[in-house]
């Protein structure tokens, strides 16, 4: 009985949900990454670029697939999540980065990450 009633709980709950998540994590001592995310955007596209024993690139939003191509070139050359995030930034391919969210995170010095949320995003 308990467990019926907590289902329905969370299906009325969902239709109504209004809530956007990213992770973007890695375990430094295995050089295991990966990362997750949920949009309440009708039609939203997240993905989660994964680079095993590099990092991860998590875009979401307004996703565009030329920018994240360009980031995964930056991290490909070894640019740090911050570099990343501020050229993805500065070299949006619609010249738009306001309606865009990143998280970025790599395996160096235990892990650094960046993160960038537009100030005209959806979510």
């Amino acid at each position: 009985m308990f467990f019926s009633v907590l289902i329905l709980f969370f299906s009325i709950n969902s239709a109504r949900s209004q809530d956007t998540f990213s992770i973007v994590a890695i375990d430094p001592v295995t050089g295991e990454v990966g990362s997750a995310g949920a949009s309440c955007v009708t039609g939203s596209i997240i993905l989660s670029d994964v680079h095993p024993g590099r990092g991860v690139i998590h875009t979401q939003a307004s996703y565009l697939s030329s920018n994240q191509n360009y980031a995964r070139s930056l991290m490909n050359l070894g640019l740090s999540p911050q570099q990343i995030r501020d050229s993805v930034v500065a070299h949006d391919a619609q010249g738009n980065p306001s309606v865009r969210q990143y998280g970025i995170v790599d395996l160096i010095s235990g892990g650094r990450t960046a993160a960038y949320t537009g100030t005209n995003c959806l979510d």
